[in-house]
């Protein structure tokens, strides 16, 4: 009965692993988890929701950013992934998501949305995967940056990676 239910698991987490190859990020983006604290006007709640989605074939990352009631426009150093950092922590820009290298123009506008696609590194991908990624936009009252996310799976993303995870355990 054991080896069955282990070959059960095991093929669950194959088919897992196989389904994992593109991973999917929702997760909110605002003023409380910039460091440092930014300087925010009263009366406001700058905020957003971040999608990103990456496919560990290609290495290929899409992200659609919707942000919401920010200080002014986005200024450089614009909207980018800093990495590797948990919450809490500061890490360099690895992604440019406006501004910068990527092809969404400043300044925007206090509130809106942007979108695009990039190819990333294996070791970037293991930053995004390891919840070690998070967003900053930055604003000419915050040029440390406005409002932050940190870049965390799905539960249903990371049920297939708990799940495909638990399959490599008791294969070794």
């Amino acid at each position: 009965m054991r080896k069955i239910l282990v070959g059960s698991m095991m093929a669950l987490g194959a088919m897992g692993a196989a389904r994992a190859a593109v991973i999917e990020f929702n997760f909110p983006i605002d003023a409380a988890q910039e460091v440092p604290a930014p300087s925010i006007l009263p009366g406001t709640n700058p905020s957003g929701t971040g999608f990103i989605s990456v496919n560990t074939d290609t290495n290929e990352l899409f992200y659609s950013i919707v942000y919401t009631d920010l200080s002014g426009d986005i200024v450089a150093p614009g909207a980018h992934l800093h990495g590797p950092a948990g919450p809490g922590s500061t890490a360099g820009v690895f992604l440019f998501l406006a501004g910068g290298t990527s092809d969404i123009p400043l300044p925007q506008p206090p509130s809106g949305f942007f979108n695009g696609v990039a190819t990333i590194t294996d070791l970037q991908e293991s930053w995004i995967l390891g919840g070690l990624a998070y967003v900053n936009i930055h604003t000419a009252r915050n040029q440390a940056g406005e409002i932050r996310g940190q870049v965390v799976p799905e539960p249903a993303s990371l049920s297939l990676l708990t799940l495909s995870g638990f399959a490599l355990l008791r294969r070794r």
